[in-house]
């Protein structure tokens, strides 16, 4: 009987602790957050703002790095497997891989996004925020309305104040050379972007040459690079014609400071107005030092004009100097003919 007594004791037990097990599990499960993954931080930036530490956000491309040059890696597999929502831009970077990414994940549940369009101004900035918030509000049934309103409102802050500023600077006055992927941000701040290049790799000596022809052509003040792609490039092209040389990021977090798309405008517009103002400083200088070159030339002139000046006058008193002695040996011998006639008459 004690024995029996003993063993539905343990059983009880041993149930007990089960379901507690069972229920903690659950509880586990429940208390995770849904991972969404994105392709590049423009789009993991956007989800992150939205839905802050709701969710788990994975960003597949480093923010320093061109979509072109990732590689696969175990975890993003691994993440994409468990991923509740995938947003991608479905941009020419992605194609090599995105396609195998998907199908190594083996996520039948995967919701995809795809995000259309630019996202390097602000109205396609603005419609990429629309995009994001509008699906992870239908596939998370949350309200994200006024926290993409005020994300909006800052992209429309930061963009009055750029566009001030490149009004003030005079802007649409100066012609510049950038990367393909730059140029409509660079345009849309008001530059007259007169060529344009693609990554380096590609191009040959030939385009190089056309580059530095037309850049002292138009008289470029900068020549503007993208970091994901090269930071160095553009150096030698502006140190050849006289140009200021600027680096800017395509993508936000790549730069202390870029967290989002505002701040990376605000960011970039920054470092094109100061490369501006130091190429007009620049020019202004080389202004001046003409200036005075010319003066010192001119007062070469003049010194040498008045060394002829001089050397003609010291001339004059050598020819007068002569004159003098042959009229004074003359008065001196005309007198002593004199004298000896008056002699000889006496």
């Amino acid at each position: 009987m004690g024995g029996k007594y003993r063993l539905c004791l343990a059983l009880m037990l041993l149930l007990t602790l089960s379901g507690l097990y069972v229920e903690s599990a659950a509880g586990q499960r429940d208390q995770e957050k849904s991972i969404v993954v994105c392709t590049t931080n423009v789009l993991g930036s956007i989800v992150k703002e939205l839905m802050g530490d709701a969710v788990e956000v994975t960003v597949l491309v480093n923010p320093s790095l061109c979509p072109a040059d990732y590689d696969i890696k175990p975890g993003d597999i691994y993440a994409l497997s468990e991923a509740k929502a995938l947003f991608y831009h479905d941009i020419p970077g992605e194609k090599p891989w995105l396609g195998s990414l998907i199908e190594a994940a083996e996520n039948e549940q995967l919701i995809r996004v795809k995000v259309p369009g630019v996202y390097n101004t602000p109205e396609g900035a603005k419609n990429c925020i629309r995009i994001i918030a509008g699906n992870l509000s239908q596939i998370f049934g949350v309200d994200l309305n006024d926290k993409m309103n005020e994300m909006l409102n800052e992209i429309d802050l930061v963009a009055s104040q750029i566009r001030s500023e490149a009004k003030a600077l005079g802007v649409s006055n100066f012609s510049v050379i950038c990367m393909n992927w730059q140029k409509t941000f660079v345009e849309w701040v008001g530059f007259k972007v007169v060529a344009t290049y693609g990554p380096p790799e590609q191009l040959s000596a030939g385009d190089i040459e056309n580059l530095i022809s037309r850049a002292r052509e138009e008289k470029v003040a900068l020549i503007i690079d993208n970091l994901q792609v090269s930071a160095e490039f553009g150096a030698s092209i502006a140190s050849e014609v006289g140009a200021i040389h600027v680096v800017l990021t395509n993508f936000p977090g790549a730069i202390p400071g870029t967290e989002n798309l505002a701040k990376m405008f605000r960011y970039n517009a920054d470092l094109l107005f100061n490369a501006l103002k130091g190429w007009k400083l620049m020019k202004e200088t080389e202004v001046e030092l003409e200036t005075l070159r010319l003066q010192v030339e001119n007062l070469k002139s003049r010194l040498e004009s008045l060394m002829a000046e001089s050397e003609g006058l010291r001339n004059q008193m050598t020819v007068y100097q002569a004159i003098l002695i042959v009229m004074a040996i003359l008065a001196a011998a005309e007198l002593i003919v004199l004298l000896a006639k008056k002699k000889s008459s006496k």
